[in-house]
Formats: C-alpha cells, sequence, structure tokens
C-alpha cells in the first residue's frame, strides 16, 4: 500500500471514529489497571479562563487532552475522560459568549482532518459539532464565536473559512471565491460590529468581510504580505483597536482593520504565536522564545522570563487582571501573579509528555522526557516511579545507556555522560545528535546518523563503517550487525558480509540468544547467526525492549500491543489506554511495566494485575 493511501486511510478512520469518542467517551470503561507517573507537563496549545469565573481556567493539549484548573491555573485534573480526543490536537478553546456554560474546541487530526465539538458539562462530555458542510478532511485551526447570534460562528479550515447559523448542523464555505485565501489561523469578530466585521488571518495576510463573510478583500495596507497571521487581539474599550500576531512581530490597527501598522523595537524573537492586552494598558506578545511585554503602547518591547518556552496561548479574567495564564509548547502551562514581569510553571496534574528512553541504575529509574522546552531532560526516582525529586536539563534524550558504572545519554545535542549530580558534554562524537547505544558486556558503541562510534577506554572512537546511513545496530555473535536503508550488513573484525533480509529498511533489537529484525515487513528472528528468518509478525511492527529477561520486549502492530513472555513463550495481548503509535519505550522494574508514551507520560501496571480504573500516582 502507497503511504499517501495508508495516511488517507488513517484519517477516514480516525474521522469516522471521533463521532463515538465523542458520545462515549465519558462512560466508557477504563481499560485494564494502568497508572500515570507523576511527570508532569504538556504541549497545552490554547487555554481560556471561564467567563463566569476567574478560578476556572481549561487548556487543550496537542495529544486531544483537555484538562481544567479550578483554583486559577495552579493545578489542574481531566476535565472528563482522561483522553477526550486521541488523534487529534485541541487548536483553539473558547467559551461561548451567547451560552456562557458552553464550550468550544477546534480540532485538527495529527494524521490530518479536522473537527468541532462542544461540552456543555464543563468537558465531561462532548458533542459533534462538524455536521452537513464542514469537510472532514481538512484541519481546523481556529473557531470565532457572534455575540449576540446564538448558534453562528466561523470555523478557520485549510481551504478557507466555514460558516454555521445552527451551531454546526450546516456549514458552508464563505470564503470560495478566494482560492488564495488558504490556512485560516486566526478569526475575529469585531466586538463594535459583531453583525458585520470579521477579520481573518492565513498564512500569507490577513482578510477582511464588512458583511459577515458574504465577501472578503485582502488587507494590503502596512501588512506584509506572507505574514503568517497566527492571532488577533481586541483591546477592550478601544473600538476598533486590533493587535495581530504575525511570523514577522506584531500588527496593530486603529480602525477595524482597514489599516496596520507592524512594531518590532525591542523584540528579540520576530515569530510570535499569542498575545494580550491587559486592562492596565500593558502589552503582554508570546514568541516562541518567551514573553515579550510593552508598557508604552507597543512602541517598544522586552523580554521577560525563560526564553526557552514557546508561548502558544494566552488567557486572563478582567476580575484579575494581574493573574495570567500562558500555554506553551512542551513546556506546560505558567502562570503570572504580577500581569507578566515574572513567570512561573504550574503544570501539576497534567500528563502529555514525551517519553523517549528508560534506565535503571541499582534503586535508580531513570526517564528521558522530550521536546519540552526548559523541561527536556532525564527526570529521576528513588521508589519505584511514586515520586520524581530528581531532574536535569538535557536536549532531548533519545536513549540512555549504563556501561561498567558509568551513564550516558545520547542526545540531539551530542553526548552527555553525568558524573555525580551533573551531566558534561563528552567532545568526542561533537555536537550533532546521537540515536542509540549499543552494548554487549565491555563493548559499548554509539550510532549517530552518518557514523558509528566505540568507547575504547575513556574515549568513543569512530567505528569503520562503508554503507548507507546506519539506521540500527546490535551486537550479536562475534559481529556488529548494522542496517541501513537498502540492507544489512555483519561486521567483523577481518570480514564485511551483507546479509539477505525479508524486507529493506529494517531495524534490529537482541534479546539474548536471538537477533531481532522488525520494521514495515513485520518481525523476525534469527536464532543462530548462520540460520535463517523466521517470521513472528507479518504486518507492519516495532519491538521495544524491557530490560527484563522473562518479559524482554514490546510488540507493537498497527493498534496491538503485546508483551513477550518468555517464560510461557506467548504474547500477552495488552489493552492500553492511549493509542498505540504513540508508544516510544518501555521497561519492566519492581513487577511492573512501564509504558513511554509520545504526548500521555509514562503509563505503569502491575505485571498479572485485574483490571481496573486508569489511575494517576500521586506524588510531590
Amino acid at each position: 500500500m502507497r503511504s499517501e493511501d495508508w495516511i488517507g486511510r488513517i484519517r477516514r478512520i480516525t474521522n469516522l471514529l471521533l463521532g463515538f469518542f465523542l458520545l462515549a467517551a465519558s462512560s466508557r470503561a477504563a481499560v485494564s489497571d494502568w497508572r500515570y507517573l507523576p511527570i508532569w507537563g504538556g504541549d497545552v496549545r490554547t487555554v481560556a479562563v471561564d467567563p463566569a469565573n476567574a478560578d476556572v481556567v481549561f487548556a487543550g493539549t496537542a495529544s486531544g487532552q483537555v484538562y481544567v484548573s479550578q483554583n486559577g491555573g495552579r493545578t489542574w485534573a481531566n476535565a472528563g475522560p482522561h483522553l477526550p480526543f486521541p488523534g487529534w490536537v485541541v487548536s483553539n478553546l473558547q467559551f461561548d459568549p451567547n451560552r456562557p456554560t458552553r464550550i468550544w474546541v477546534a480540532l485538527r487530526g495529527i494524521w490530518g482532518g479536522g473537527h468541532v465539538a462542544s461540552s456543555d458539562d464543563y468537558g465531561k462530555t462532548w458533542i459533534s459539532r462538524a455536521r452537513a458542510g464542514l469537510p472532514a478532511e481538512e484541519p481546523v485551526y481556529t473557531l470565532a464565536l457572534v455575540p449576540g447570534h446564538e448558534g453562528r460562528l466561523y470555523a478557520g479550515t485549510l481551504s478557507g473559512v466555514y460558516g454555521t447559523d445552527d451551531g454546526g448542523d450546516t456549514w458552508r464555505r464563505l470564503t470560495a471565491d478566494l482560492p488564495e485565501m488558504q490556512k485560516v489561523t486566526s478569526l475575529l469578530v469585531d466586538i463594535s460590529q459583531p453583525d458585520t466585521v470579521v477579520i481573518a488571518g492565513t498564512w500569507r495576510r490577513a482578510y477582511r468581510s464588512a458583511d459577515a463573510g458574504k465577501t472578503w478583500s485582502g488587507v494590503f495596507e502596512g501588512m506584509v504580505l506572507d505574514s503568517e497571521v497566527f492571532s488577533m487581539t481586541p483591546v477592550p474599550g478601544q473600538p476598533g483597536t486590533i493587535w495581530a500576531t504575525t511570523c514577522g512581530w506584531v500588527y496593530r490597527t486603529l480602525d477595524g482593520g482597514a489599516k496596520w501598522e507592524r512594531f518590532k523595537e525591542g523584540f528579540e524573537e520576530r515569530r510570535t504565536p499569542s498575545f494580550a492586552a491587559l486592562p492596565s494598558g500593558r502589552l503582554l506578545a508570546g514568541t516562541v522564545a518567551g514573553l515579550h511585554i510593552s508598557d508604552d503602547g507597543g512602541k517598544t518591547w522586552r523580554r521577560v522570563g525563560d526564553p526557552g518556552i514557546s508561548i502558544q496561548s494566552i488567557a486572563f479574567h478582567p476580575s484579575q487582571p494581574n493573574r495570567v495564564i500562558f500555554g506553551t509548547e512542551g513546556s506546560g502551562a505558567w502562570i503570572s501573579e504580577d500581569g507578566g514581569l515574572t513567570l512561573r510553571p504550574s503544570t501539576a496534574g497534567m500528563i502529555n509528555t514525551r517519553v523517549s528512553a528508560f534506565a535503571v541504575h541499582g534503586k535508580e529509574l531513570m526517564v528521558a522526557v522530550n521536546d519540552a522546552g526548559p523541561f527536556s531532560g532525564v527526570y529521576s526516582s528513588r521508589d519505584g516511579g511514586r515520586t520524581f525529586p530528581g531532574f536535569i536539563p538535557l536536549p532531548s534524550v533519545k536513549d540512555i545507556a549504563i556501561h561498567q558504572g558509568r551513564i550516558f545519554a545520547a542526545t540531539e545535542k551530542g553526548l552527555f555522560e553525568r558524573r555525580g549530580e551533573g551531566w558534561h558534554w563528552v567532545r568526542d562524537l561533537g555536537e550533532g545528535t546521537v540515536e542509540q547505544f549499543i552494548q554487549d558486556g565491555p563493548l559499548l558503541l554509539a550510532r549517530t546518523p552518518d557514523r558509528l562510534y566505540e568507547l575504547k577506554g575513556k574515549i568513543f572512537t569512530p567505528r569503520p563503517y562503508k554503507h548507507g546511513a546506519p539506521r540500527s545496530a546490535a551486537l550479536y555473535g562475534d559481529a556488529l550487525w548494522v542496517t541501513d536503508s537498502q540492507g544489512l550488513y555483519r561486521l567483523t573484525a577481518d570480514a564485511n558480509h551483507t546479509i539477505p533480509t525479508p524486507f529493506e529498511g529494517g531495524r534490529l533489537l537482541r534479546l539474548r540468544d536471538e537477533l531481532l529484525l522488525w520494521g514495515p515487513g513485520g518481525t523476525y528472528a534469527l536464532t543462530s547467526p548462520d540460520a535463517g528468518w523466521k517470521q513472528l509478525v507479518g504486518e507492519p511492527s516495532r519491538l521495544l525492549p524491557t530490560g527484563d529477561d522473562r518479559r524482554p520486549a514490546l510488540l507493537v502492530s498497527g493498534d496491538t500491543v503485546r508483551l513477550f513472555d518468555r517464560q510461557t513463550g506467548k504474547l500477552e495481548d495488552l489493552d492500553v489506554p492511549v493509542p498505540a503509535r504513540d508508544i516510544s519505550a518501555a521497561e519492566v522494574l519492581d513487577g511492573q511495566l512501564l509504558i513511554g508514551t509520545s504526548g500521555y507520560g509514562v503509563l505503569a501496571r502491575d505485571l498479572g494485575g485485574e483490571g481496573g480504573e486508569v489511575k494517576t500516582v500521586a506524588g510531590r
């Protein structure tokens, strides 16, 4: 099957199943006896404060979770089901100005597609609002609701703006006459003229409608062409004043969007996804490299706080304007109590982290978390994962190795070794990505995208290798086995053999006396270096080592997850509460199976336990 056909099939299945998840998520029984380990974090794409209660804040993530805070963003919990929108990014979340207890979300699929949903019980259950007319194959980036017109809203999609007057029962494309009006990532209904004026920000410029979306005209005065418009924010009490954030700083209009002026003095980063205008007159601009503030109407700006956070959304309540909530890409929620002058992370309860690797050293469990800004690095627990008091930041970690008492981390910016309580960069491999460690007894190798290195004494030295870019490697028998995109090679001290394989592009894993090859062609095993391949699984699959002798590997095939039990010789089916494709690492520790995920943190289950609820392990 061609890759585009496969992706299209995934999109269709995802869209068909979404309605089921929306209607059944709240009543569907939790799968198995899984619990989440307390490594807090999140990829928060949208935040919104309840207009009726300044202490109630909602946050939507890039993995389909919706969280609620009852204490102004200090701690978080699931608003309803632990995963209401599996496979979807919650790209926009808004309260309905006409029905204050209703929440709307815009969704874009990780594999494509889009959707709109609403909740009338603060996120406990959701109802599909993307019915006739809204193309299911297009992502929905944003929404705009119209004060005074219940049921009327606009949706920004890949092909333009769609509108509905009946709460989503029927939609119509409002920009069909403007094929260049694509990827609408921001929408604003002018609060001073809600019946008529709508402004849409696209991937190249802004457009304006003065007749409720019937006709549109491009904004050509003041706004640079090729400026993707990420957000638009009106200034309360100043009719016609709107701020727009773009990939090239920020713009202001004083006449409702006809003319714009750009402001950039003092910015240390141009790409600006989010904005807020506080009642005090202070302006907050969230960039991909931290928060910038202005106290002189936007003439000058200065960066405050951590430049390592990418701020995707900003929210506050008019009754408590100094308390500002920030949603960040990978770094969770942040909060300011002084109108943005200082920020601190506030992510307790959010479990939306990307985990890439585990390692166990004595009583210490190490967990590598990636793509989390200043919270990327290695987390440490000495009580079996109940608490994680230890954390040391590192560039995104690909693998961890413990070799003869030494601890190494392979990262996107080189190799690091832990010495004492700190990690130190190892210059032998430079500053490029290190992807994998390969070890067996006294041997330790490191694989980069284009080379192999072997640890000799205290130094990593290049290992001779003359084939394509190495994709995986394993030590088996008396040789180093390496795959590239075309084949498999067995490297010894005096020979270099090409080994026939059942398919190309596979990856290797050694389990005691067997060498396994897995990938798009299935999973196959060699029981000795000179034996033939034995098929274990025919469908595309992945193997994740667990570090355990009895249960040494997790096998992921499509939506099926199985744990191999060497004692029984069988594969045990596991019912996991997250999409199987997002499982990224596995470890068996003290009688429990740990699963690392891309977007859902670490799940744990007692091996052999009976069913129960999905739980969160309490931790500090």
